[in-house]
């Protein structure tokens, strides 16, 4: 049997969006010198490239000379996927019910080819470093990262384990462990938390929403402090999280798991 012949694309397409998505990973404006190399290009083909990008809006030339930024067009590309993303508007509104009645920071995430996504946030009461942020997340040090770890299978997630366990602590971790320990922590309580310690005080919680195949298509988080946020399973804010995880999976069809 032939096999079948890739089909033919536009490699300037493909070029334009690894620079687009080398900034992407970062929170502020990139120089042109750190670009180029992450994207596989030499300064002058990145710079030619950023001058197209620039000019269509998906790019912008920052303050810094020679520092980039996603433009305006990137913005609005992003909010039309997520407008798209089939139950976004569903998880929405639970997040803002959610925070309205914990006062907490709450965020909805879901998974992408690179990990694990936070869509949408709604800030509690408390600022700094207990606010979520949109964007990738880490699998290690986030509540909902373990939820993945439980729910997924191993070769999704097993290469994001080891990458940030050799980046912060160097090393190959136990990633069966780490997944193990998730999957348990999941199936006795309903969801997962985490405290970090390099955050004094800093705990989260989350839950899975399952759409109606049984896949996890969202996970709800909570985030706080041990003093203003209770993670014990008959505490307030693990209620509330759980009826609104709960809501979201009815309305995506999908039925809440019995609890050991």
């Amino acid at each position: 049997m032939l096999e079948k012949k890739p089909r033919r694309g536009i490699q300037s397409v493909e070029i334009a969006f690894r620079i687009l998505n080398v900034m992407q990973t970062s929170q502020q404006a990139m120089a042109l010198k750190e670009i180029a190399p992450l994207a596989g290009l030499t300064t002058s083909a990145a710079n030619n490239y950023l001058v197209s990008l620039v000019r269509i809006g998906l790019a912008a030339a920052d303050e810094k000379p020679g520092h980039y930024r996603l433009g305006p067009a990137a913005l609005s590309l992003g909010t039309s996927a997520i407008q798209q993303i089939d139950g976004f508007e569903v998880v929405r509104r639970e997040v803002t019910n959610l925070r309205d009645m914990t006062r907490r920071s709450a965020a909805v995430t879901t998974w992408s080819d690179d990990g694990p996504l936070s869509l949408f946030k709604q800030d509690g009461d408390q600022r700094g470093a207990f606010e979520f942020r949109t964007g990738l997340i880490p699998m290690l040090g986030t509540a909902a990262g373990k939820i993945y770890a439980a729910r997924l299978p191993p070769n999704l997630t097993s290469h994001l384990i080891e990458r940030e366990w050799s980046a912060v602590f160097g090393g190959k971790p136990d990633t069966a462990k780490f997944r193990n320990d998730a999957v348990r922590e999941l199936k006795r309580k309903g969801y997962t938390t985490t405290t970090r310690s390099e955050l004094d005080g800093y705990v989260s919680i989350a839950a899975p929403i399952v759409d109606w195949n049984g896949d996890v298509r969202f996970t709800l988080s909570l985030a706080g402090t041990r003093a203003s946020m209770k993670i014990e399973p008959t505490s307030d804010h693990v209620t509330a999280l759980l009826a609104s995880a709960s809501s979201a999976t009815k309305a995506l069809g999908g039925k809440t798991e019995n609890r050991d």
